[in-house]
Order: C-alpha cells, then structure tokens, then sequence
C-alpha cells in the first residue's frame, strides 16, 4: 500500500531535507508508515578516526547496528565509511534529530556526515 496523502501533505510542504528524501521514498512506492532500515553514513579520512565514530554511535543508546568500511585497494576514494542502520519508521521529526545529531558528531570528529538512504518497503 502506497504512504496515504494525510501522511504525503505535510511532508511535500516541509523545505527540510529529510522530507524531501522522505517523499522520494513515498513516491517510488515506499509504505513511510511501515519499518525500513535507514542507513546513516560518514565518510571518514582513516580508520581510527571512523572507529571512534563507531565507538560514540554505540554508546549513544539508540539501537543503531555499526559497520565499517575501508577502502577497497582499487578505489580511487581512499576514505573510510561507517554505517549506522537500524529498523524503524521513517518518521519525520525522528529523522531530523537523528540528522541533527549524526551532523553535530561530523563536526565534533571533523569528518562528512553523508545523509542518509532507505530500501523501499511497500
């Protein structure tokens, strides 16, 4: 079942990004009302610095599964990534916090925070 309109106005009115995401989802077919699993990613420099991020994102209690990815040897970005998911409803103001959070760690470690990206649930 498609996001009902009463749950698409509100977020096709909002100027914040994660709506915008949010929409996109709704319109290629994503049910916002059911569980995803979003993905929240950092790009990170080197591996110490994106073990550190994966340190703090366990011990802030949310819930979030971390994984971390190094460079593949052929990759012509040599940064490091990690990877914060967890199922949940894509629920807009639950989203802009964590954002909201996730680009304060970025800043706190110096790194990129690069948003986020769901699978489609219908």
């Amino acid at each position: 079942m498609p996001t009902p309109e009463h749950v698409l106005g509100p977020l096709r009115a909002s100027a914040d990004p994660d709506a915008k995401v949010l929409v996109l989802l709704a319109e290629a077919g994503a049910d916002l009302q059911k569980p995803h699993v979003p993905e929240f990613a950092f790009e990170v420099e080197t591996a110490d610095i994106a073990q550190a991020i994966a340190n703090e994102l366990s011990c802030l209690g949310l819930g979030f599964d971390v994984d971390l990815y190094a460079p593949a040897p052929e990759d012509a970005n040599p940064n490091h990534w990690v990877v914060a998911k967890r199922t949940m409803v894509l629920d807009l103001p639950v989203v802009m916090e964590l954002s909201a959070q996730f680009e304060a760690l970025a800043v706190k470690h110096h790194v990129s925070y690069d948003g986020w990206g769901a699978e489609i649930v219908e």
